[in-house]
């Protein structure tokens, strides 16, 4: 892949800026795609990470399907050219009208409470719907670590309430053919994985008109040198091996899905921003501030989540320690903070990495800011998003 000239490519278009790598979505699927050994795997898009309507049609391409949370989001993945068949819908407290619009357009859903199945069988006859289903609160899952965790959540249906789920949907002639489960966000350690695999399948055995088991995302990508790879092929050998064995219990072959997001599009962006001012606050220590902040890139503020962060100016200067504070009045909006970087001046462009996924579909624009503009580079083009 060609290097990108990050600096001539801020001052032609400007700060702050997002840039995408379409080249790099293409190889990240393309190692999932062949770490997925399982025969009649099925790899989802996890939209909600980045739902830019090029970055989609990229992903169309590759010939994956797309998990959408929205009604908007499902006019993204039409308009990219998914078919009712490649889309599936997961998300919570889905209105009347939007399941409506999911069975008119034969969208795959999972419910996500009784209710949901209610309001479902009292839509339609004769047909099929996932469940997504409430995690044991026994799988173990280090919390400074997950990015989106709430152990004590609601979310998904208990087995508490399988015989009812069951009985509404004998009634009205639909069937539960599919089992989901969304164990947290961001995880490195494979073994909760394991538990949650183990767990998703047994509850998925108790379905007779069972067709597939989604094991939704939250894949975990490496932020900083401290942290370990996430062994993504052994979490897919894992999981295969556990559908072989309920395959064999169903007497055919049940569908493995997994909706993975950050894995695929997290190292494809970064984000530019322009130091605007430089505050000194000892010998050993300054503070840059940049035109950009968590209304730009949410992420560092919300789960004080770690950035690379480089100067693009490489002078050979001595390196000193920084924060990099947002240009909000928010006292505790850092991008980063004691970063180690080579000395920089007021105008130098900084490079923050990994922002592909969940950056720009968080930015807020507060206070009274416009959105970051944004380009993806196609090997030798550049187009503006």
């Amino acid at each position: 892949m060609a290097t990108i000239n990050f600096k001539r490519i801020a001052k032609q278009f400007g700060t702050p800026l997002y840039i995408y790598e379409a080249e790099r979505i293409k190889e990240n699927l393309s190692k999932i795609i062949n770490s997925a050994a399982y025969p009649k795997s099925k790899i989802y898009f996890a939209a909600m990470c980045n739902n830019q309507p090029e970055v989609l049609k990229i992903i169309k391409d590759q010939g994956v399907g797309i998990q959408i949370n929205s009604e908007h989001e499902l006019y993204l993945a039409k308009n990219a050219g998914f078919i009712s068949s490649d889309i599936s819908f997961t998300s919570t407290g889905i209105s009347k009208e939007l399941m409506k619009k999911l069975i008119e357009e034969s969208i795959e859903i999972n419910l996500d409470s009784v209710e949901e199945v209610e309001k479902f069988c009292a839509l339609i006859n004769n047909k099929s719907f996932g469940i997504r289903v409430k995690i044991d609160k026994k799988i173990k899952i280090n919390s400074n670590e997950a990015t989106n965790f709430f152990s004590d959540s609601n979310v998904g249906i208990q087995e508490k309430d399988f015989i009812k789920i069951k009985n509404l949907s004998k009634k009205t002639g639909n069937k539960i053919t599919g089992v989901h489960g969304y164990l947290a966000s961001n995880l490195i350690d494979t073994k909760p994985f394991f538990e949650f695999g183990n767990f998703l399948v047994y509850i998925a055995s108790e379905f007779p008109d069972l067709e597939y088991v989604n094991f939704s995302g939250g894949f975990g990508v490496k932020f900083s040198e401290k942290e370990k790879d996430f062994d993504f092929e052994k979490v897919l050998q894992y999981y295969s091996s556990l559908l072989h064995k309920l395959s064999k219990t169903f007497k055919r072959e049940i569908i493995l899905k997994i909706e993975p997001g950050r894995t695929i599009m997290a190292d494809v962006g970064s984000l530019i921003v322009r130091i605007t001012n430089i505050k000194n606050l000892n010998p050993e220590k300054s503070e840059i501030s940049v035109d950009a902040g968590f209304a730009e890139l949410a992420r560092p503020k919300i789960y004080n989540a770690y950035h690379k962060i480089e100067n693009l100016e490489k002078t050979g200067t001595k390196r000193k320690v920084y924060d990099i504070r947002g240009n909000t009045a928010l006292q505790n909006d850092f991008l980063g903070q004691n970063r180690t970087l080579e000395e920089v001046r007021e105008g130098d462009y900084l490079l923050i990495n990994k922002v592909g996924a969940y950056g720009i579909v968080m930015a807020s624009g507060f206070p009274g800011k416009e959105l970051p503009k944004q380009i993806l580079i196609n090997k030798d083009n550049i187009d503006i998003l």
